[in-house]
C-alpha cells in the first residue's frame, strides 16, 4: 500500500517535506511490521532439521544468496534504503525528482538485472527455501513471502511501465521475472573473444 504512487501523491500533497524521508520511513515501517509479525506467531514446531554435509550445503547456498543480494544492492544501497534522498535534501535542499525514485528516465539493466527483473526477490526466496532448519512458522512465512513477491511484482511492474514506457515493456520481453535463463547465464560466462 505504501509503495502505491497514489498513496505517495496524497501523502506528499499534505506533507510535501516528507518526500525525502519517505523511503526510509517506508523501510522502517516494513521492518517494524515484520518484527511484529514474528512476535505474534504461535508456538513453533520443527518440521525438519538437516545435519552434516547437507546442513553445510544449505547454509552455503543461503550465504551465497545473501552475498548476491548485497552485490545487487551495492549500486542502489543508499538510494534503496532512503539515505541518498535524505542526504541530498539535508545538504542541497533537493527533493527526489520522481516521488522517492531519482533518475526518472533511466532504466537500469546492469548487474543481476540483466538476467532477471527481480533479483532481490529471487535471492530472498533462495535464502528462505534453503533453510537447513524448517519450522512451521518459517514455512508459513516463506509461503506468504513468495505470494507477496509474486503478487507485488505485478504492481511494481505496472508502475515501472508507467515510469519507463516501452523501454520497460521491451525489458519484460527480454528478461525473465525471477529465474534467469540458463543460456543467458552461460553466454555471459564465455569470454568475448571466443564468441
Amino acid at each position: 500500500m505504501l509503495a502505491a504512487h497514489s498513496v505517495k501523491r496524497n501523502v506528499f500533497t499534505v506533507f510535501p517535506n516528507l518526500k525525502a524521508f519517505y523511503r526510509i520511513l517506508y523501510n522502517g515501517i516494513a521492518l517494524l511490521l515484520l518484527i511484529l509479525f514474528f512476535l505474534f506467531l504461535p508456538a513453533d514446531v520443527t518440521l525438519y532439521k538437516t545435519s552434516g554435509s547437507l546442513f553445510v550445503l544449505l547454509a552455503a547456498i543461503q550465504i551465497s544468496a545473501a552475498g548476491l543480494a548485497v552485490l545487487t544492492l551495492k549500486g542502489y544501497g543508499s538510494e534503496f534504503l532512503g539515505f541518498r534522498q535524505i542526504r541530498r535534501y539535508v545538504s542541497l535542499r533537493m527533493q527526489p525528482g520522481y516521488l522517492d525514485e531519482p533518475e526518472k528516465g533511466e532504466l537500469r539493466r546492469r548487474g543481476f538485472y540483466r538476467y532477471m527483473r527481480h533479483p532481490l526477490y529471487t535471492f530472498a526466496m533462495i535464502i528462505l527455501l534453503a533453510s537447513p532448519v524448517m519450522t512451521a512458522n518459517l514455512l508459513f512465512f516463506t509461503l506468504l513471502t513468495g505470494i507477496y513477491f509474486y503478487t507485488g511484482s505485478f504492481f511494481e511492474e505496472r508502475n515501472l511501465i508507467k515510469r519507463f514506457g516501452d523501454n520497460y515493456v521491451t525489458y519484460q520481453a527480454q528478461v525473465p521475472r525471477f529465474l534467469p535463463r540458463i543460456s543467458t547465464l552461460l553466454n555471459s560466462l564465455v569470454p568475448q573473444k571466443n564468441r
